[in-house]
Formats: C-alpha cells, structure tokens, sequence
C-alpha cells in the first residue's frame, strides 16, 4: 500500500484499501525528504495504544509493515509516522487507514507479527548474534566478541526498555522516555550472514540459534 505526500506541509492523509482478515501488508510513504530515521506507530481507532514497527528508509521511500494482529480486528487504523533524536520526538504525520470488515476465512492462518528483536536482527542482517544482560548491563554480542558500549541500567524501578535501528546506529531508550541513546554503530558490527536466528532464553541470556 503506497501513500504520496505532495509536500512536506501536509500533515494528515486518508488512503483506502485495506481489508479484514488481509495479512503481510506493508505501508510505503513517498515523497517525504530528509528523513533519516522513523518509526511508524500503527493503533485501533479510539485505542489508547500504539504498536511501534521500526520503518525502513530507502531514498525517499518510508516503509512498514502494518501489524497481522491490528488489521484482522476489522477496525479502522491510524499510522503516526514518529521521527526521534536523542533530544526529542515527534508525530509529523497521521494516516488514516479505513478497514473494510468482511468475514474471517475458514482456513486463515497469518504468520506471527515479529517482535522488536526480531525485527533488530534483520535489520542488521544477522550480524549480531547474541544479546546479553548480566548484572544490570546490557550488551551486543557477536559470536564471543562485545560490540559497542556495554549500558548499565539503573537498579530497581522496574523500567522496561526497547530497542531499535535508526540505520546508523542499534539504540535503546526506557519506554517511558523519548531520549534515544546509541548502544553501537551498525558498521562496527560483524558476524556470520544467513537466516534469521530462533531466539532461546538460557541462565538470563538471550541466544541467537542458526541452523546448519
């Protein structure tokens, strides 16, 4: 599904489309320059939460893929495209995606939206393999190998925090917050290329698993 800003100055579109029970369905936004790194912020209309899809930027082409779990609801959509800087964030554009309700087909079978992490492994093309968190700090491993700044997370207070790739750098930030803080540069990262991973949890350390 492509949507085309004319200009920079608008800041709201419509675009038709989109039907109940569809699935592997991606945004793509023209025509907007200077961008160099987004997210876009898909939710129901009227809910009060937004899922985050870290966008791809190619040229001037932004894209996303719409959630499998939000467009099966047969509700209309909003998409906020969200840019951040580690000074701020900000919504500089609202689409409104209308959904067309029809039936649920008998043998729908959408594969599972991609969690954050996911998401991060990929778009780093595999080159970081291994992700751990001991003693409060957070780091990016590869094979045995530590990349980038090892982040210590302050004790206590139960904040959670999240993960992205801005196409320069791999950043966290608290989801509380909006400030964005480089935990390593893409092009310092190195390691084998191949599939995607499955991911496994073992002794508090998260594994990537690739096949033979």
């Amino acid at each position: 599904m492509k949507i085309f800003f004319e200009n920079m100055e608008d800041d709201f579109l419509r675009k038709t489309g989109l039907t109940q029970w569809d699935y592997g369905q991606k945004l793509e936004i023209l025509g907007l320059k200077g961008i160099a790194n987004a997210e876009l912020h898909f939710c129901l209309e009227n809910d009060p939460e937004a899922k985050i899809v870290p966008a791809e930027i190619n040229g001037e082409k932004i894209s996303a893929d719409i959630p499998n779990e939000i467009l099966k609801q047969g509700r209309n959509i909003y998409a906020y495209l969200y840019i951040a800087t580690p000074e701020q964030g900000e919504t500089i554009k609202t689409i409104f995606l209308p959904v067309k309700r029809r039936a649920r087909p008998s043998d729908y079978s959408a594969p599972p939206d991609k969690d954050l992490l996911r998401q991060l492994m990929e778009a780093v093309e595999n080159k970081a393999d291994n992700v751990k968190l001991t003693d409060g700090a957070l780091q990016l491993l590869s094979g045995k190998k530590e990349i980038g700044d090892r982040i210590r997370l302050p004790a206590g207070g139960g904040r959670e925090i999240e993960i992205r790739n801005n196409g320069t750098a791999i950043q966290w930030r608290y989801t509380d917050s909006n400030q964005w803080m480089d935990l390593a540069k893409i092009e310092d990262l190195k390691g084998k290329d191949g599939a995607a991973p499955d991911f496994e949890i073992r002794d508090g350390h998260l594994f990537a698993i690739y096949e033979e």
